[in-house]
């Protein structure tokens, strides 16, 4: 599913495992490149059938950056709890699930196209869907989706899952 993480004791290998991170988390941090710096958004999203949907104004620097380069990196995280201890370096640390991948970018223009990936987008934060979306809302959003390339999973202070 992904190429591996240093720490093999904290590494997720199960497929299922991965998805239920990406499940359960809330924040998509977005990773771009505009002209060889580094851009970094955090964003709304949903995860259906190993696919990220995002969405946002139909214009802006993000959007700019996409148009010229659809390759992005992603991460999102969940379970974060900070542990503490006497020992600076041995006690403290963070827990945490994470998930980091690669794909490409599509960005999805038509209204009808839409609406399916939006309700994916409210599905991640509640069951109290379907959702009607209002046409005028609907017209002045921008869909992102990602077709992940590779993903790797990660759990640090916690048992495996």
């Amino acid at each position: 599913m992904g190429n591996k993480v240093r720490r093999h004791d904290k590494e997720v290998t199960d497929p299922e495992g991965i998805r239920e991170i990406l499940r359960k988390s809330l924040v998509c941090h977005l990773a771009l490149v505009d002209d060889g710096k580094p851009y970094m958004v955090s964003m709304n999203y949903g995860f259906s059938d190993d696919t990220i949907y995002l969405h946002c104004a139909l214009e802006g620097r993000k959007v700019d950056i996409l148009r010229k380069n659809q390759d992005v990196c992603f991460q999102v995280y969940n379970g974060n709890r900070l542990t503490t201890g006497p020992n600076a370096c041995g006690d403290w640390t963070m827990k945490y699930r994470s998930v980091t991948g690669f794909g490409k970018v599509t960005l999805i223009e038509d209204d009808k196209e839409k609406i399916p990936p939006m309700q994916i987008i409210m599905d991640q934060y509640t069951t109290k869907g379907p959702f009607e979306f209002a046409p005028e809302r609907v017209a002045e959003t921008l869909v992102i989706r990602i077709d992940i390339d590779e993903m790797t999973g990660k759990i640090s202070g916690y048992p495996s899952e």
